[in-house]
Parts: C-alpha cells; structure tokens; sequence
C-alpha cells in the first residue's frame, strides 16, 4: 500500500495519482521524461527562412472543409484557421460549437453538445470524437474517442446517426 503524502490516503502499490487530491504518488520512482535535443524540435532556434522551407515542403494542405449535412443537404463550409466544433447549441451550458446541427435533427439524432471536432494537423485534416455517447464514425467505422482520425474528401461523416458528406477544399 501507498500513501499519499499530502492528504495520507491509502492507494494500492503502483497506483500515479491520487484519487482524493490528485497527487502524484511515484515521488521515489526517478522516472525523468528524456529531453529532446533542439534538432529535434523544428521550431527551437529556426530561422524564419527556414520555417518556410519546411512547411513548403510539407504542403499547406487544405484551407477549408465544406460539409453537406443531413437529409435536406445543408451545406456549410468553415476555414480551417482553427479547430472546428460539431454539436448542439446550448446557451445555458455556454455551448456555442461553430457548427451547430441543432436545426438538421441532432436532437433526434443523438448529437452531443461537444460531439466532434474537425481541424488541421500540419497538411492533414483529422476528425477527433469529444467522448459523444452515441459515437462519431467515418466511413462506417467508429472512432475512438479523443483519437484523431484522417480525414479525405469525399469521406462519410456520421455524428450520432447524422450524416455528413465532407469536401476539403
């Protein structure tokens, strides 16, 4: 058995954190995190010649997403500056997801508040569940949650058992 140095809760051997204050309980354990060395971290000491050469070489990727929602084809497109929000809207909570799919049935269809989110990932585009109940699957898979998935034009969206059709452009 451990206890916990600040509040002396008991917990099993080899137990991180505790449960009652969260504190990390493996104070003797010496395990160090092994730093990086900077050639290995791209942007520590770059030029910003450099920089640019770099992300040319990656691609830019795509610059936004056009989805084409539901049974009636809404269609909406957002940049992709920054992560873009799936779910409902509720202002009492102070859930204001950039694309609401309240009005296309989410209710019905079992869309989350914070259902997913859609963002870019250096040339990439992923899809990220935010722990939905009633899941987030693309293509027909499900995804797991807080695990973000590639994600193609022309690729199959489904937020609970809403359907999405996405385009990146």
């Amino acid at each position: 058995m451990i206890k916990c140095p600040f509040c002396q809760t008991p917990h099993v051997d080899g137990t991180l954190f505790c449960s009652e204050c969260g504190t990390y309980l493996l104070e003797d354990d010496k395990r160090g995190t092994d730093p990086l060395g900077t050639s290995e971290i791209g942007w520590m000491g770059e030029e910003p010649e450099e920089m640019a050469a770099r992300s040319a070489i990656k691609g830019t990727g795509p610059l936004s997403v056009r989805l084409i929602i539901g049974d009636k084809k809404r269609e909406v497109e957002s940049p992709l500056n920054k992560a873009v929000h799936l779910g409902r809207l509720d202002p009492a909570a102070e859930v204001y997801p950039e694309i609401d799919l309240t009005n296309d049935g989410g209710l019905e269809k079992g869309v989350s508040r914070r259902h997913a989110r859609i963002l870019k990932r250096e040339a990439t585009v992923v899809v990220e569940d935010l722990g939905s109940i009633n899941g987030t699957f693309i293509n027909g898979k499900r995804l797991a949650p807080y695990l973000p998935e590639t994600l193609q034009d022309g690729d199959h969206l489904q937020i609970g058992r809403l359907f999405i059709e996405v385009h990146l452009k």
